[in-house]
């Protein structure tokens, strides 16, 4: 783990206003795995040239080698008080210390919505991560890292795919045998993991199990543990294995109702909506009346850098829409919102792409939608009635790049050879002029 003693802290969004700096650099010096004896000559001489550095007791015992007068000053609890120390430091020569490297899961994110990058200056160090592969030999030009620092466990299943390799930083939630657990549960028994413990300390180890074996093994791991997995390349046959391509199945959706039914967009119908929105790094959305999730849920899956807002309000619908996406990963980057449009969204931030679900005073929620929806933005709506189509021609009648898709689809029941005929439904997208 890069950062053992401030779990999660670097991944928190920065609530205040930034610092208007008015001092020199702040130089960020990254320790990297182990010990000082892989800092730059330029990192060591401005160690040695500091005022003050900041850091955790361990990153001073790592420096302890560099003669310097600069006084030594403790993170503070809570980490967010370190503003306060560095504004009262401006006119001193500053030095923060980061475990392995400042800009991976590290102080650096933190630092840079807090000051303005001109400001800083970044001595870069390796990565736990990068250490660990080279330590196992592996090419990892493919890996994908996930943190699981102060995240919820079910955050790993958008990253449970077959022949995938990811490397994963722990915490004291989620240990190497609870993340193991999760792969067991999910299908994935036989996947190899290797847990890499201490790496490059004197009491480093690496450990290989299969996640079936390391499920069961009891014996404790060094706290500062990195866990690399290889999955199997499929999930075992008992196992309905997680999505891997967008197109949920409807019957994977937990509903309250009968398998592939219930308050959820049809497959087929949610793929066109999916498709409509065209969601994009970083775009935050809206989907009013979400239902039990299906568009929410699918939208945040396949666009993990992306924020979505699902407004629903029925209370017992909230908590299926809760469950699917805790069930498909994805509760990092939806956020369900139980109450009624529009006042519901009043607080929410503007949007760059809509959804609205047919319901009821359509005419009313499209127009506030339309006024908070971002210069360029995308809104796309569904009907199934004759009077929320009515509503939806009329709203769409003086918009740019409109759209209309009428779908109906007939398909097989979830393992039977009885036919169902889904109500006609129409989709209709515009896009806001910038």
């Amino acid at each position: 783990m890069d950062c053992p003693t401030l779990p999660g802290i670097y991944s928190k969004p920065l609530r205040s206003t930034p610092i208007k700096w008015q001092g020199g650099p702040i130089k960020v010096v990254s320790l990297g795995c182990g010990s000082h004896s892989t800092l730059t000559p330029a990192a060591i001489a401005d160690l040695k040239s500091a005022n003050v550095i900041f850091g955790s007791p361990h990153h001073f015992e790592e420096i302890s080698q560099i003669e310097t007068n600069a006084e030594r000053i403790c993170f503070p609890s809570p980490f967010s008080k370190l503003r306060n120390m560095l504004e009262a430091s401006q006119d001193k020569q500053i030095i923060v210390l980061a475990s392995g490297d400042a800009l991976f899961y590290g102080v650096g994110s933190w630092l840079i919505r807090l000051i303005d990058d001109t400001h800083l200056i970044f001595h870069p160090n390796i990565s736990s991560i990068q250490y660990c592969f080279h330590a196992l030999k592996l090419p990892w030009q493919h890996a994908e890292i996930v943190s699981l620092h102060g995240r919820p466990l079910h955050s790993l299943r958008r990253h449970i795919k077959p022949r995938h390799l990811i490397a994963v930083l722990t915490d004291r939630e989620s240990r190497p045998q609870v993340i193991a657990n999760e792969l067991v549960n999910q299908g994935y028994g036989e996947s190899n993991i290797w847990v890499c413990e201490a790496m490059a300390q004197n009491e480093q180890n690496i450990t290989q199990f299969s996640a079936l074996e390391l499920s069961n093994y009891t014996p404790d791991f060094n706290s500062l543990n990195t866990c690399i997995i290889q999955f199997s390349h499929r999930a075992t046959s008992t196992h309905r294995r997680l999505p891997t391509f967008p197109g949920i199945a409807d019957e994977d959706f937990i509903t309250g109702s009968e398998p592939g039914f219930g308050m959820i967009s049809k497959r087929e119908i949610r793929l066109t909506i999916l498709a409509l929105m065209s969601p994009e790094n970083g775009e935050i959305a809206w989907d009013i009346g979400a239902g039990c999730g299906s568009v929410s849920v699918e939208w945040a899956r396949w666009n993990s850098q992306g924020q979505i807002y699902a407004i629903e309000q029925n209370e017992q619908r909230i908590d299926y829409l809760i469950a699917n996406s805790e069930k498909f990963g994805t509760t990092l980057n939806l956020t369900p919102i139980q109450g009624e449009a529009p006042k519901a969204c009043d607080s929410l931030p503007d949007p760059d792409s809509i959804f609205i679900g047919g319901s009821t005073g359509l005419d009313q929620i499209l127009d506030f939608a339309w006024q908070r929806l971002k210069p360029g933005g995308k809104l796309v709506a569904s009907s199934v009635t004759k009077e929320s189509r009515q509503s939806l021609e009329k709203f769409m009648a003086d918009k740019s790049q409109r759209q209309w898709i009428t779908l109906e689809v007939e398909k097989n029941l979830p393992g039977k050879n009885q036919n169902r005929k889904l109500k006609p439904v129409t989709i209709a997208a515009c896009k806001k002029r910038n």
